[in-house]
């Protein structure tokens, strides 16, 4: 019997410490994944297409942005989150934890990025139970992103400026 993919192990190690496994398992036990629910690859393209103009228009989180192609991030989202809802595994960046490493993201800016997602899946007219499967692994990330102080940056290369963008009053 041929043995797994690394990258299958380590997704399954990642899932775990997210906490996440039981809500991909219980989205799975419906019949079909999560990924298949909703609609395959086109629904996660629409979904992530409007979410990141949202993102990138928002006037704190925008910043977050600057510099960066909107589209392969927007491509990349769907990649990674298509393989969470048990898509194809084809994605091939960073795990968000490593990604984000180097940004300052408090709990209120995820929690507006959070509600900027669900602003985007309503537009997109996902339904339930979908809807919340997708926010809750979405919420499950909150956990390893957000730090308590810049002191808990870290920069992924020496090259690399902490990102840190105070709230715009």
């Amino acid at each position: 019997m041929a043995k797994p993919p690394a990258e299958v192990f380590v997704m399954k190690e990642y899932i775990a410490d997210l906490g996440i496994a039981a809500q991909l398992e219980q989205a799975s036990s419906r019949g079909q994944k999560l990924f298949e629910r909703l609609g395959g690859r086109p629904t996660l393209d629409r979904v992530h297409k409007i979410f990141y103009e949202k993102l990138y228009a928002h006037s704190w989180i925008g910043k977050y942005f600057e510099g960066i192609d909107r589209e392969l991030i927007t491509n990349q989202q769907s990649d990674f989150m298509g393989m969470l809802f048990g898509g194809p595994k084809i994605f091939s960046g960073r795990m968000p934890i490593d990604a984000h490493m180097h940004m300052m993201i408090t709990a209120e800016l995820f929690e507006v990025r959070h509600g900027l997602l669900r602003e985007s899946l309503a537009e997109s007219k996902i339904n339930e139970p979908e809807f919340s499967e997708w926010l809750a692994v979405d919420a499950a990330f909150k956990r390893i992103l957000i730090k308590k102080s810049v002191d808990d940056c870290k920069k992924r290369f020496n090259t690399d400026d902490i990102v840190n963008h105070l709230k715009a009053c």
